[in-house]
């Protein structure tokens, strides 16, 4: 502070030396000139001292309180609340047809093969998300008997007739993580009281993330024949459903998500009730971790497309939503080996990227 006072006195007198006339600055000065410079010096030193100690009390810019990117953590979404209404329970049926190879002739079974899975209401119109596999068949060859006994090796095709759904009924409530763990109870959907049909199947990349983002959409159509039995006489003009959360954000370091992930979905046990005349489905939660996530390398690339857990996987659930902290993050879709806790899901990234510029999801 000592040397920048003398630059300063320095300086206004240089400044107060420069404005005298020529002649004057030439002249010796008397005591009472000298007197009053030094006196107009003192002034405008004081007055300099007071400015300098306002703008040191007070700096423009402080550091105290920036946080470095490195430390801020994301914040999460806020908990929202999944309605149990938007999960429906899936039986599709299937006109099975086998064509010998040797010959080309064809033979149509009467029986049709149901393929049964869950899904969840993704929008108001009653678009389903589902998986592939559930609204799809592909062909395969097996070996069958002919008339006569002997055994003929026959290529078997699969050709969707319609798939019939079926919701919770209203005020249900789902089981909570701790139910789920000990006893977990299962609900009964009543009926199948609505037909569906596919929309859209996803065929959209290369055959190894195909086979990874395994989903479809059905649409609600109509009302089956036992639908108005139980009060379904037409379809509704809106339907609960549920928010596709994307989870790019919130990936930890290690590729995981904080805290539980759950599901509900409908195990494969169908049940018969009313007399045996009408079928339905049971449903039951698993509960688990998020162990991983891997993103895809083309179509899917850069973003999340499958979420690894450890929560167990029945039969059936394929389809089913995987659900944290109230959203949709994934559709429920392998397990691995006989481990069925090893299971994997359709990451809700790929999912939105698919659908979303398609109308199937709410703007």
């Amino acid at each position: 502070m000592r040397k920048l006072f003398s630059g300063i006195i320095g300086a206004m007198i240089a400044f107060s030396l420069a404005a005298m006339p020529a002649q004057a600055a030439t002249t010796p000065l008397s005591n009472q000139a000298a007197q009053q410079l030094l006196s107009l010096l003192l002034q405008e030193l004081a007055l300099l001292e007071q400015q300098l100690a306002a703008e040191t009390a007070t700096p423009a810019i402080t550091t105290a309180t920036t946080t470095p990117i490195a430390a801020i953590t994301p914040t999460l979404p806020q908990q929202t609340t999944f309605d149990p209404q938007a999960l429906v329970g899936i039986l599709c049926y299937y006109n099975v047809t086998a064509t010998d190879p040797t010959d080309g002739a064809n033979q149509t079974f009467s029986e049709q093969e149901e393929v049964r899975g869950s899904g969840v209401i993704i929008n108001a119109n009653g678009n389903i998300l589902t998986n592939r596999h559930i609204i799809e068949q592909p062909s395969e060859t097996t070996t069958l008997q002919d008339s006569n006994g002997n055994p003929i090796s026959v290529i078997l095709s699969y050709s969707l007739d319609h798939c019939e759904v079926g919701q919770l009924p209203a005020g249900t409530l789902l089981p909570s993580v701790s139910e789920i763990q000990s006893l977990n109870p299962y609900v009964q959907i009543p009926v199948l009281g609505y037909t569906a049909q596919p929309v859209y199947i996803s065929h959209d990349t290369d055959t190894e993330e195909n086979d990874l983002a395994d989903f479809a959409v059905l649409r609600i159509t109509g009302v089956t024949a036992n639908g108005p039995t139980f009060g379904i006489k037409s379809v509704p003009s809106s339907f609960p459903y549920a928010t596709l959360l994307a989870i790019d954000p919130y990936v930890t370091a290690s590729t995981t998500l904080p805290g539980d992930v759950l599901t509900y979905g409908f195990p494969g046990d169908v049940t018969s009730g009313q007399g045996n005349f009408f079928s339905t489905l049971t449903m039951t939660g698993s509960v688990g971790n998020v162990t991983d996530i891997s993103g895809g390398d083309n179509f899917y690339n850069g973003m999340p497309l499958v979420i690894q857990t450890d929560m167990e996987i029945a039969h059936g659930r394929s389809g089913s939503p995987l659900i944290w902290r109230g959203y949709v993050i994934g559709l429920v879709t392998f397990f691995i080996g006989d481990n069925r806790t090893n299971s994997g899901s359709v990451a809700s990234d790929a999912i939105i990227k698919t659908l979303q510029p398609l109308g199937y999801l709410p703007q």
